[in-house]
């Protein structure tokens, strides 16, 4: 397996809190604020919020934040606030964008709180008390892993329901990304798998128990998750190319060929796949080209113009410099002949 690359890195005020990224750069919740980084690391905006920010889901144009009591909704592209914020005593403990728009966050009792994309409440659902939030499977159908470390498919739509998808236990389990699981059973055992509302389109054993993952991610290159310990490991080939035994606290993809992780203490580092160096190289040898090319013909655009007031001025010798220059050979004679004829 290939080495992924750090291509640049940044130091923030800590404590970070949690970290995002998208096809538009990173979010970083630091402290009281939320720093939002263009994809080089370049910051791109800010946004100063009363209490500690401790969670951040992004949702195409839009952006969940958790701080305080409070969930609020920002503008992806500007940190514009679009909602007053809806607060709870006791606050949330996390919260997941809805498939077709909207949000769900878990309260730290036993409800669900479902919103509209602003930010406006619509209900509260009494499930029964949870681990996490893991991921939908539609719209109407969210997987979440309860205390006994069962998956349970609530169904939102309705009359809500609930149900085991099945009597297995699972010591921890991964974000749905993509309709797949990364899950660690009562063995420690590593397995993959795509979920259903009730049981499994397929499951499989992926590695004897070598990995203890804390948190995962799922890259083109499969998934790469962080131990306890904060080292990062690829699932699959178990190995940590490209990003050595430094610890870190968080870590998020995009779910293509980028990595951000951070430290608490505020160390950043964005990390992209074996071969999208060559990409990202090969896109701004295109994107210089492309310039080059519009270069030449804004400069052979302005000599055209000057040759044509060089001719309407009677300035044959310099039109027909131009001309030459450009190499439009019709002119050229056509220059030569109105000399003759002068003379």
């Amino acid at each position: 397996m290939s080495e992924w690359q750090v291509i640049w890195s940044h130091q923030v005020e800590g404590p970070v809190n949690d970290v995002e990224i998208d096809e538009h750069g990173a979010l970083v919740a630091s402290g009281q604020t939320l720093f939002s980084l263009r994809n080089d690391g370049s910051l791109h905006w800010r946004s100063d919020q009363i209490f500690d920010v401790y969670s951040i889901e992004i949702a195409g144009s839009s952006v969940a934040v958790l701080t305080g009591t409070s969930i609020h909704v920002l503008d992806r592209h500007s940190g514009r606030p679009l909602s007053d914020g809806r607060s709870i005593p006791g606050g949330y403990r996390e919260v997941v964008s809805r498939p077709g728009g909207g949000w769900v966050a878990a309260d730290r009792g036993d409800h669900l709180h479902v919103f509209r994309p602003n930010g406006r409440g619509i209900r509260r659902l009494r499930v029964g008390s949870m681990r996490r939030l893991v991921g939908w499977l539609d719209r109407e159908h969210l997987l979440m892993l309860d205390l006994d470390g069962a998956l349970r498919c609530v169904r939102l739509h309705g009359e809500h329901a609930q149900r085991r998808i099945e009597d297995r236990r699972w010591m921890w389990c991964s974000s749905l990304e993509r309709g797949r699981l990364l899950l660690l059973d009562v063995e420690g055992v590593l397995h993959e798998g795509v979920p259903n509302p009730f049981g499994w389109d397929e499951l499989e054993r992926i590695t004897d128990g070598d990995i203890e993952p804390y948190r995962a991610v799922r890259c083109m290159d499969g998934w790469w998750t962080m131990n306890l310990e904060g080292r990062i490991r690829h699932a699959l080939d178990e190995n940590n190319i490209g990003f050595g035994d430094d610890r870190v606290d968080y870590l998020s993809s995009d779910g293509t060929g980028n990595i951000l992780t951070a430290t608490r203490e505020g160390l950043l580092r964005w990390s992209i796949a074996p071969g999208i160096s060559g990409l990202r190289a090969e896109g701004r040898r295109s994107q210089q080209e492309e310039e080059r090319r519009r270069l030449d013909w804004l400069q052979r655009s302005t000599m055209f113009e000057s040759a044509q007031q060089a001719e309407e001025e009677g300035l044959w010798s310099r039109a027909l410099e131009l001309y030459r220059a450009l190499g439009r050979d019709e002119d050229v004679r056509r220059i030569l002949g109105l000399q003759e004829g002068r003379d």
